[in-house]
């Protein structure tokens, strides 16, 4: 049953792949003819199909969302190879589209100067400007009325894009906010004591952790998923989580979401916040230690072994992503 749950997994990135296979069929179809409208469909139900399977089966991944995303750029500039020299586009237009594009480099010049590192908000006005240019890029040929509408919801997604990256939302799911603690330092003290509530670690213990990242003695971090003001779930990385495997380092801690915001991704995505941070940095594998089954494989952890928990009678599992 597993084999085949993990066999499942993988249809996104299938769906993913054949879409590029796709793609580079258009530049051997005629411009515009049936086949070359026909394969232009099929990629684009693709991009639909593959992220709303990778979130049924919870297989979404930092490789999943790199392939998905040169999947689309491969749609995108085959398309433009064949169709562009058909169109006459307009002055007016190629200068609306440089605007967007000056506004999408100025936000990951900010990402850059912020967060030291690029940042690709998955904002529902991006998915729309990608959907609505699928259904309109057939009627370039008759009337520009469809490309004025897309470019002016581009142009609402670069801004809304940029101002996201700058308060640290991330997430797809708007209606969180994903956050580092550095990115929210303000938040410290709040997030020990919600820790500490949850947990029953003494708040000292969850500051003095927080300090060290804020002052970059280390780069174990604190991560949060806020609702409004309010901390609703959040996970930590520290060097060991009281077990008696000191080899097996760092771990993810204090896992927790708050139960009515269960059942919505909300762990999940901040286990996959969690693991490119890391990966981002040099660190990896991470380990983690529950006595959960069924939950974590679900992000790409995988049972390792049994350790004995500090205090506690009986052994808990120990799982590790790589």
């Amino acid at each position: 049953m597993n084999q085949r749950i993990a066999f499942w997994r993988h249809g996104p990135n299938v769906i993913s792949t054949l879409r590029m296979i796709g793609a580079l069929g258009l530049l051997f179809c005629r411009p515009a003819g049936t086949a070359f409208w026909a394969i232009y469909a099929l990629c684009g139900i693709s991009d639909m199909v593959d992220g709303w399977l990778a979130r049924k089966l919870h297989a979404e991944t930092k490789a999943g969302a790199i392939l998905d995303s040169v999947a689309d750029l491969s749609f995108v500039v085959c398309c433009a190879i064949r169709l562009l020299p058909l169109l006459s586009i307009p002055s007016w237009l190629w200068v609306w589209a440089g605007i967007i594009v000056i506004i999408k480099i100025v936000n990951q010049i900010s990402a850059l100067a912020v967060f030291k590192r690029f940042r690709f908000p998955h904002t529902v006005a991006n998915k729309l400007t990608g959907f609505l240019l699928f259904l309109a890029m057939p009627t370039f040929f008759w009337t520009m009325i469809p490309v004025a509408v897309v470019a002016a919801v581009a142009t609402f997604a670069a801004i809304q894009e940029g101002h996201f990256i700058r308060i640290g939302k991330m997430s797809s799911d708007l209606r969180y906010q994903y956050v580092t603690l550095r990115d929210r330092p303000d938040l410290k003290e709040a997030a020990a004591t919600w820790f500490h509530s949850k947990w029953n670690v003494p708040k000292e213990a969850y500051l003095e952790c927080m300090d060290a990242y804020l002052n970059h003695e280390t780069e174990y971090g604190w991560y949060l998923c806020l609702d409004g003001s309010r901390i609703i779930g959040g996970m930590g990385v520290i060097e060991n989580d009281f077990h008696d495997r000191k080899d097996l380092s760092p771990n993810v801690c204090a896992v927790y979401t708050e139960e009515e915001y269960r059942c919505q991704g909300i762990a999940g995505n901040l286990l996959n916040m969690v693991v490119e941070d890391m990966k981002s940095k040099g660190i990896s594998p991470l380990y983690l230690l529950t006595n959960h089954t069924g939950f974590y494989e679900r992000y790409g952890w995988e049972f390792l072994c049994m350790v004995q928990g500090d205090g506690e009678p009986e052994m808990s599992r120990m799982y590790i992503h790589k």
